[in-house]
């Protein structure tokens, strides 16, 4: 029978749960050290991909179309505007800076994009913040919170889709 690390079972329980592991985390010590047996294990028991980066992990599936996805991806995408609109660098700002829970949902409530964010989860704000932050995508202490270094997925996603919509409209350009 195969030995399995310390910890296995609430490592896998939480990856199947959507949550990130994030470095320092002796969980995501466990993933590197058995990287090649955990991309085998979640595919061949799952059919996910085990996505290692170099200080986060997650699990990814070609089947999933989660709608909380979207909805943190709007959220991002509006917040960075928001932010930009203000004068801030938005990516140093949403990498390494700490957010105040109030202000932030106020900035948002006031966006002239808020009438996206309010058909999503984002509009019980308090509850999407605590979602996330289970998912360890954020980090709350008191009324502030941060986001972890997983925020680099979302970041890479938001560019994929630019460069994609870019592609269609040199493609409709051409035509």
């Amino acid at each position: 029978m195969r030995e399995y690390p310390t910890k296995h079972r609430e490592l896998v329980s939480l990856l199947l749960d959507g949550k990130f592991m994030i470095y320092p985390n002796p969980l995501f010590g466990v993933l590197v050290e058995n990287d090649e047996d955990y991309i085998e294990f979640f595919k061949k028991s799952y059919d996910f991909d085990l996505i290692i980066e170099t200080d986060f992990a997650y699990l990814s599936s070609e089947d999933v179309n989660e709608k909380r996805t979207r909805d943190f991806t709007l959220f991002l995408a509006i917040l960075s505007r928001e932010l930009d609109y203000s004068g801030k660098n938005f990516r140093e700002k949403i990498e390494f800076g700490t957010f105040d829970i109030q202000e932030t949902e106020e900035l948002l409530r006031q966006s002239s994009k808020w009438e996206i964010l309010e058909k999503t989860t984002v509009a019980d704000f308090e509850k999407f913040i605590k979602t996330w932050r289970s998912k360890n995508l954020l980090e709350v202490n008191g009324s502030k919170f941060k986001f972890t270094k997983a925020i680099k997925l979302f970041f890479r996603f938001a560019m994929e889709i630019a460069e994609e919509k870019l592609k269609e409209q040199n493609i409709l350009e051409k035509e």
